[in-house]
């Protein structure tokens, strides 16, 4: 028995992987109800709402969409210049097979675990060549309590995915500043995969590789081979996610958004106190923000251990200390209110570099207190166990949020997220609900006949005075054309005292024909970023082929 399960121990491992990606989220999600917190005030709803509006899009044939039509009752919202829609499309093609929401998304949730376990384990065996060490880190990391609260709790699909990617992230630093700095690339990967899935996320790590940076200062001097491949991956990660910076840049420049000009929250109203972070690690409890208890025991027993452990181990062990400090009010984020790092709004996002960095200590085990296999087996056991009774925690203290999977499906068109910061500066939601979907005439004298829109696209027969003004029931973000009309037509601008609608003039008889048409600088920044993937796919298998003779 022992020889078999040597010799197909990595197929075996992926069946274990798979089962538990299903039994970890069973409980909130599998027995037909699901524990949703999906108020409207969550991103919750507005993440399934960003899942709806692709599978929606490319129903209609749209398989790129810019603007998410399927949200704001056909107003629609440009939520995909901000939040890429790559990761998103194995839910929309699951609903294309006939799933429903729910279906779907619990399905991709499973998908996300897995790829999760397998990800994880294969960036630590890599670093490490240990299978068992791998194996505990997968479990101790793809369990832990801080990532199934995005999952089940925030339901923060772009953080989600960012935990995914982010082992392949800390492999790359790792190489460049620790192994073989040829191996770059991995950052280059990890880096643009995390680009694609949330917004936010790269800040959090470039403030994680500058520490990095200073604790290898003294390496960097002697070796600034390091720093020119760190340049190289940066460069490479810039090249392959212009197709997403580009755009958002673009149409920032356009248009003012609640985004810029009216922020949610204050960085420094985020943060946690020291008090807090114990309390609900120490219950290892799913309704709050923290690491969870496993991960507050690595945070105890850092000073005892971290001496005895090799320079990358005491690095991420020491780094991982400062952002866990800088998750709570100890830090004075009040002087960064004003500055660039406002955005991250909650510091307690830093849990999720805190919680991968504990889980490479925790799995390198320093001290050689897992050095049996039993024993790291217990390991993983009680990881499981703790998860399952976090989860049994969260539905009895909750119950009021144990939908059944018809509730679910129920979506809300409105749910754009609490900050509302893709509307226009002086757009109302409360009036765009109450707002009717048809033109209307806000100055002159206009006859529409035949008004029909579908998707992103409008068109309407119309006889006009002079400079005829019409309000669409669109939102005129930058992109919209009119193009296409026949007779005297304007171009398309947004109408800020309406909400953000788009408005165009018009004059005698024509046809009006108004859509989404992508911008010069979405289409070469795309292109271009496809070519710098095609490149780096070439590159790599060259590269690869040439590592394969040498061997």
């Amino acid at each position: 028995m022992k020889k078999i399960l040597l010799k197909y121990k990595f197929p075996l491992t992926l069946i274990l992987f798979l089962v538990v990606s299903i039994l970890s989220i069973y409980l909130t999600g599998l027995d037909g109800h699901i524990w949703s917190f999906l108020e409207m005030g969550n991103d919750g709803r507005f993440h399934v709402m960003r899942m709806q509006g692709l599978y929606e899009a490319i129903k209609a044939g749209n398989f790129f969409p810019v603007v998410n039509m399927s949200f704001l009752g056909g107003f629609g919202y440009i939520s995909n210049v901000f939040y890429s829609n790559l990761w998103l499309y194995p839910v929309a093609f699951l609903r294309l097979l006939g799933m429903t929401t729910v279906q779907a998304f619990i399905s991709f949730y499973i998908l996300i675990n897995f790829v999760t376990f397998v990800i994880s384990f294969s960036c630590f065996y890599k670093a490490s060549k240990k299978f068992d060490k791998s194996l505990v880190f997968s479990f101790v990391y793809t369990l832990s309590i801080y990532r199934i609260f995005d999952m089940v709790r925030r339901f923060d699909i772009g953080e989600v995915l960012t935990l995914t990617f982010l082992p392949i992230v800390i492999l790359g630093v790792y190489e460049i500043f620790y192994a073989d700095n040829s191996k770059w690339w991995y950052l280059t990967i990890g880096m643009t995969a995390v680009i694609y899935s949330h917004a936010l996320s790269p800040i959090l790590i470039a403030i994680f590789i500058l520490f990095v940076v200073v604790f290898r200062i003294k390496t960097l001097i002697k070796e600034p081979k390091r720093i020119l491949t760190l340049i190289y991956s940066g460069l490479s990660s810039l090249l392959l996610s212009l197709g997403y910076f580009l755009p958002m840049y673009e149409q920032l420049k356009h248009t003012q958004f609640k985004l810029t000009n009216a922020p949610l929250i204050y960085v420094s109203q985020g943060s946690m106190q020291v008090p807090e972070l114990i309390k609900f690690s120490l219950q290892n409890d799913l309704f709050t923000q923290n690491i969870g208890l496993l991960m507050l025991l690595v945070a105890v027993i850092i000073p005892v251990i971290v001496w005895k452990a090799t320079p990358v181990v005491r690095d991420f062990a020491i780094i991982g200390e400062i952002l866990l400090l800088m998750t709570t009010d100890i830090f004075p984020w009040k002087l960064f209110i004003h500055t660039p790092l406002n955005m991250i709004q909650f510091p307690w996002r830093f849990n999720m570099l805190v919680t991968i960095l504990f889980a490479v200590v925790l799995a390198s085990d320093p001290k050689g207190w897992l050095n049996r296999f039993w024993k790291k087996g217990a390991m993983i056991s009680l990881t499981i166990v703790m998860i399952f009774l976090a989860e049994f925690s969260l539905i009895t203290n909750h119950p009021a949020q144990d939908d059944s999977y018809a509730a679910f499906n129920n979506l809300d068109v409105y749910s754009i997220g609490a900050g509302q910061e893709y509307l226009p500066k002086n757009a109302s939601l409360t009036q765009l609900r109450n707002t009717k979907h048809v033109p209307e005439v806000k100055s002159g004298a206009v006859k529409i006949k035949d008004f029909q829109q579908h998707g992103s696209s409008i068109k309407l027969d119309f006889n006009a005075t002079r400079n005829s003004k019409i309000d669409l029931p669109i939102i005129g973000y930058y992109g919209y054309s009119s193009n296409s009309s026949t007779g005297n037509v304007s171009a398309v601008k947004m109408n800020q005292a309406n909400n953000g609608l788009a408005q165009v003039k018009v004059s005698g008889d024509g046809i009006l024909r108004v859509d989404y048409q992508k911008t010069p600088i979405q289409k070469i920044s795309k292109l271009i970023s496809l070519m710098s993937f095609l490149i780096m796919v070439i590159w790599l298998f060259r590269r690869n082929r040439v590592s394969s003779k040498l061997k």
